[in-house]
């Protein structure tokens, strides 16, 4: 993912995906954040939170420097699977 941040609140809740998914040594584990950027998310309204989303996810993964990283649509898929988990 690029280094310069897109989105605030995705790239954070990126890290705490990672820290779930394995990588323990780059993602965040932090349950408070998890629980405030969770409830930031929650403020937005659903075309905000749809467009955002879209963005960060086209940027984060879809994009041709996230292409050449090795991302491609499976993790957009895991990372909006997980993010639907962490709204439940």
């Amino acid at each position: 993912m690029s280094e310069e941040s897109f989105d605030p609140l995705f790239d954070r809740l990126e890290g705490i995906f990672a820290y779930d998914k394995g990588a323990t040594d780059s993602g965040i584990h932090d349950e408070n954040l998890r629980a405030e950027l969770i409830a930031e998310l929650k403020t937005l309204t659903p075309d905000d939170d749809r467009l955002r989303l879209s963005r960060w996810l086209r940027e984060a993964y879809l994009s041709e420097e996230g292409l050449k990283m090795g991302y491609g649509w499976e993790d957009v898929v895991a990372f909006t699977s997980w993010l639907d988990e962490q709204q439940q």
